[in-house]
C-alpha cells in the first residue's frame, strides 16, 4: 500500500498538516481525571432505561391492534436494543465499572438482543479503536479500492454493494456473522479463549430462549418478537457507526500516513442529537471524546468533549443530525479513491483501471 494516495489533493495535505500538529501530544491530559471515574449505579440506570424501552416496545407489538402500529414499535424496540448495546460498549472498555467480572456479566446480558457474544464484540471493536480509519487494518466500514471491488466474486460484490447502499442495515449483521461465533477470526489465543467463553453463554441462551418463543408463539412470534427487533437494532447500529467514520472530507489512511493521535481526534464526525435521543443512546454520538479516551463513562462524555474542544480548537468535527447526511453517504461514499485518499462512488469501478506507481493495470 506504499505510495497511496498517488495524487493527494489539497484536502489531504490539509489533513496531514493537522495530523502533524498533534504529533507528540498526550490528548488525554486535556481531560480532567475525575471524568474517568465510573458510577456503577448510573450505568445500571442506563441499562434499565434501555431494557424497559426494548421490552415495552415488544409488549406493545403483542397487544397492537394493527400492523401500522407495529412498524414504529419495532423501531422503538431497535432503539432500546441499541441502547443496551451502548451500555455493553462501556462494559467492553472497562468504563461501566471497575470490576471486570461485573463488566462481563452486564455486557453479556446487554448484548442478548443482538445475540452477540460479548467477548467477540469486545475484541473486534477494540481492533477498530486500535486502527480507526486505517485502510489496511480497520475492521469497521473499510472501503475497497475500485480494482479490489472489481475482483470480488459476484456474491461478495453484491454483499458489499448492498451494505453500502440500500441494505446498509446489514453492515453490522455481516460483522456479527463474520466474528460473532468464530473464535478463529481472532489472532491471539487469549482472545479465542474469551470468545469461547462468551459463546458458551450466548449460544445456550439463544437456543433455549428462541425455542421457547417458537413453542409458545410459533414461527410468526419468532419473527415479530425477535427477528424484526433484532434487525431494527442492527439498523441503529449500522447507521450510527457508518455515520461516525464516513464523510467526503475524512480520509482513510495507509499505515504510511496513519497516526494514533489523528485517528483518535480527527477521523470521527460527532452528531448533535436531540436531547431525548442523546439520553436513550447514552451519548454514543459524542464519539470523538470516546475515541480519545475510551475509559470515560458515557455520562461524562459531553464534559470531556468540551475539554477537548477547548484544548484543541478546530480539531473536533461536529454536525447537526440530519437524515440527509446518511443519504449522502449511501448515495456517494462507497469505494476508496487511491489517487486522492478519500471516498468515491461506485462509478469509479466502471472506469478503466489506471496505471499507478507500483501497480499494474488489469483488464476489466
Amino acid at each position: 500500500m506504499s505510495g497511496i494516495p498517488t495524487h493527494p489533493n489539497r484536502r489531504f495535505e490539509e489533513f496531514l498538516d493537522k495530523s502533524r500538529a498533534l504529533e507528540g501530544q498526550h490528548l488525554t491530559q486535556s481531560i480532567p481525571r475525575e471524568y474517568f471515574t465510573p458510577r456503577t449505579a448510573r450505568g445500571l440506570l442506563g441499562l434499565a432505561v434501555s431494557l424497559a424501552l426494548y421490552v415495552g416496545a415488544i409488549a406493545g407489538v403483542a397487544y397492537s391492534p394493527s400492523w401500522l402500529l407495529d412498524i414504529p414499535l419495532w423501531f422503538v424496540a431497535g432503539l432500546g436494543g441499541w441502547g443496551m448495546h451502548c451500555i455493553a460498549h462501556d462494559c467492553g472498555h472497562g468504563s461501566f465499572s471497575r470490576s471486570r467480572r461485573l463488566n462481563t456479566a452486564v455486557g453479556s446480558i446487554a448484548l442478548l438482543p443482538l445475540l452477540y457474544p460479548y467477548h467477540s464484540w469486545r475484541h473486534v471493536h477494540n481492533l477498530h479503536h486500535s486502527h480507526t480509519n486505517n485502510l489496511e487494518l480497520d475492521t469497521d466500514w473499510r472501503p475497497l479500492p475500485p480494482e479490489a471491488y472489481q475482483r470480488l466474486s459476484p456474491l461478495a460484490k453484491a454483499i458489499y454493494a448492498g451494505t453500502r447502499t440500500w441494505a446498509f442495515w446489514g453492515g453490522t449483521v455481516r460483522y456479527w456473522f463474520v466474528s460473532g461465533f468464530r473464535p478463529g477470526y481472532f489472532p491471539k489465543r487469549s482472545m479465542r479463549r474469551d470468545v469461547w467463553r462468551s459463546i458458551a453463554f450466548t449460544g445456550p441462551v439463544a437456543v433455549v430462549g428462541l425455542s421457547t418463543l417458537v413453542w409458545f408463539t410459533g414461527v410468526e412470534g419468532l419473527l415479530v418478537y425477535f427477528v424484526l427487533p433484532w434487525l431494527t437494532t442492527h439498523l441503529w447500529f449500522s447507521a450510527t457507526t457508518l455515520m461516525h467514520h464516513s464523510a467526503a472530507d475524512v480520509p482513510f489512511l495507509t499505515s504510511e500516513y496513519w497516526t494514533r493521535n489523528a485517528s483518535r481526534l480527527l477521523l470521527t464526525t460527532d452528531y448533535a442529537y436531540p436531547k431525548a435521543l442523546l439520553f436513550l443512546t447514552h451519548n454514543i454520538s459524542v464519539h470523538t471524546a470516546h475515541h480519545v479516551a475510551p475509559a470515560i463513562p458515557f455520562y461524562n462524555l459531553p464534559k470531556a468533549q468540551l475539554a477537548l474542544k477547548e484544548a484543541h480548537p478546530g480539531m473536533v468535527r461536529e454536525e447537526r443530525l440530519r437524515l440527509g447526511h446518511l443519504w449522502r453517504i449511501l448515495r456517494n461514499l462507497h469505494l476508496y479513491d487511491t489517487e486522492a485518499g478519500f471516498y468515491t462512488g461506485f462509478e469509479a469501478a466502471k472506469e478503466p483501471p489506471k496505471n499507478r506507481p507500483g501497480t499494474t493495470s488489469r483488464p476489466a
